[in-house]
């Protein structure tokens, strides 16, 4: 930041080149200097932060969908329901991430430890939050280990880092992996005091945001997850016994919102169901029609309290709800 006499001549030029729309040229003769001089002293306005610029694309513009919120508030006993609708070409997952944006922008000043998950919705959900002020108090705190198990996706780690820099504000992390090839591995790891404490720190934060996985997604963050895993034959066959429908922080739950046992709960290196269930604000952001099995499950689990989605997908996983399905067509 300049010192407080370059200060005042950095806002001073900003304002007058900004505000009141002098050319370069103005805002040397109202100052004393020389054009060059604004030139430089524009360029460091945007290196301080002095000003921001911010594009807006129409294009990209998302409009809420209060019915479907309201909907699924009722259907659910949901706090909160973020739904939206994207102008032509802007993709479902743009939809979730601009929306949640808004949410996590609105909720800021009330949040002071923030649990961030992994993978691609948590990923396009920091890069769509805008650079901004937050309490020098807040915390960003990791839900599962840091290491990402996605191929193509931002680990914890990455988007935490991310973020804490977008708010200038302290991120802490879990040095291990978020998902491991066996039972004794994880167990392994968990006996780490460091690993042990930082999970514990995890467990106190007030608000969790959490991507949704749905099983039976190609290419998907449940399949990569369960591939991950590297189940052996005969638990492959527990797991596809237990016809899990979509993850939660790496935790698999069948159609009913029931968290599963066994192989896939012994390899995670993360906050468990009941750790989720404690925390007071837990938020679900999904993205796409096909997800509509896992979020129908993660909704009927009572353990996300708002949730963020693109109108199609809030309409599908409605009507799955009110004809009883299980979560298939």
């Amino acid at each position: 930041m300049p010192a407080t006499r370059s200060l005042d001549l950095v806002i001073a030029a900003a304002r007058l080149y900004y505000e009141e729309g002098r050319s370069q040229r103005g805002v040397a003769q109202a100052l004393g200097i020389s054009e060059s001089s604004v030139s430089r002293t524009l360029s460091a306005a945007r290196e301080a932060g002095v000003v921001r610029i911010l594009i807006h694309d129409p294009r990209l513009q998302v409009d809420r969908a209060p019915q479907l919120e309201a909907r699924l508030e009722r259907a659910f006993g949901l706090t909160g329901a973020w739904v939206g609708t994207g102008a032509p070409g802007v993709g479902p997952l743009d939809v979730v991430a601009k929306l949640g944006a808004q949410l996590f922008a609105d909720r800021l000043w009330s949040m002071r430890r923030i649990g961030l998950s992994w993978g691609a919705t948590i990923g396009r959900l920091v890069d769509a939050i805008e650079p901004q002020a937050a309490s020098p108090e807040l915390e960003l705190l990791p839900l599962v280990g840091g290491m990402s198990a996605l191929e193509a996706a931002p680990s914890g780690t990455t988007s935490l880092s991310t973020l804490a820099q977008k708010l200038g504000v302290r991120a802490r992390r879990i040095d291990a992996p978020a998902i491991v090839e066996s039972p004794q591995t994880c167990a392994a790891i968990l006996r780490e005091t460091s690993v042990r404490k930082a999970l514990e720190l995890s467990t106190t934060v007030d608000t969790a945001w959490a991507g949704i996985g749905s099983v039976g997604v190609p290419g998907g963050s449940s399949e990569q997850l369960l591939a991950a895993m590297r189940l052996t034959p005969e638990e492959v066959t527990l797991v596809r016994a237990a016809d899990p429908a979509g993850d939660f922080c790496g935790r698999f739950m069948d159609d009913e919102g029931v968290a599963l046992t066994g192989p896939t709960a012994s390899r995670v290196i993360g906050v468990g169901v009941e750790d989720l269930r404690r925390i007071p604000t837990v938020v679900g952001l999904a993205g796409g029609i096909d997800k509509a099995r896992g979020v129908l499950a993660a909704l009927r689990s009572g353990l996300v309290d708002i949730v963020v989605l693109d109108a199609e997908l809030a309409a599908e996983v409605l009507r799955r709800h009110s004809t009883g399905s299980r979560g298939t067509r």
